[in-house]
């Protein structure tokens, strides 16, 4: 009987997006920033996360039956730890504007300024291309009608012209069919 292998399971991981469209990306981060929090929410140890498939050392995967009660109960107080840090960090960050220090007062303050200037600039950014976009559409616009006024003008020019020399012609023949040449006979 032959062994079969499984393949090896990956550990999980979260992936990490950064945003690189924008030069405020320090400043549009999560609210509150970290420079306005207290350190405390940081003392909070956040254990990390377990694969349930691939445990610890000391214990080995048996069978696929296996359970995983432990791994499950660690990931799950993880996740609440975090949701308690983030909790924590909000509230101590709110704090701040309305029970701190005056400095504390003046840097939430500035943040507020620094973010709002930020996202003024960035409307402004948006709106000068839009602009921009829209005036190179009217002049291209602009620039094709013209073209085909020219083009019509031109063409009218060339219409007239040859209902010109038509007309000339015309008479020409008819005054040739009509009128008896000096000295000659009737073509009738």
């Amino acid at each position: 009987m032959s062994r079969i292998y499984l393949p090896k399971i990956s550990k999980v991981s979260t992936p990490v997006f950064h945003r690189s469209c924008t030069n405020y990306s320090k400043i549009f981060g999560p609210y509150p920033p970290k420079e306005l929090t207290k350190v405390s929410s940081d003392k909070i140890k956040i254990p990390p996360r377990i694969n349930p498939l691939k445990p610890l050392t000391p214990k080995k995967r048996i069978n696929m039956h296996w359970e995983t009660y432990d791994q499950h109960w660690q990931n799950e107080h993880r996740s609440l730890r975090m949701r308690q840090k983030e909790h924590n960090r909000y509230h101590n960050a709110w704090q701040k504007p309305f029970y701190g220090q005056p400095a504390e007062k003046e840097a939430y303050r500035k943040h507020i300024r620094d973010v709002l200037k930020a996202q003024m600039a960035d409307q402004d950014r948006i709106q000068r291309k839009v602009f921009q976009e829209r005036k190179s559409e009217s002049d291209s616009a602009i620039e094709y009608d013209q073209k085909c006024w020219r083009e019509d003008l031109e063409k009218s020019r060339e219409k007239i012209s040859y209902l010109i020399q038509f007309r000339d012609q015309n008479k020409q023949r008819t005054n040739d069919w009509y009128f008896i040449p000096e000295g000659g006979e009737s073509q009738c």
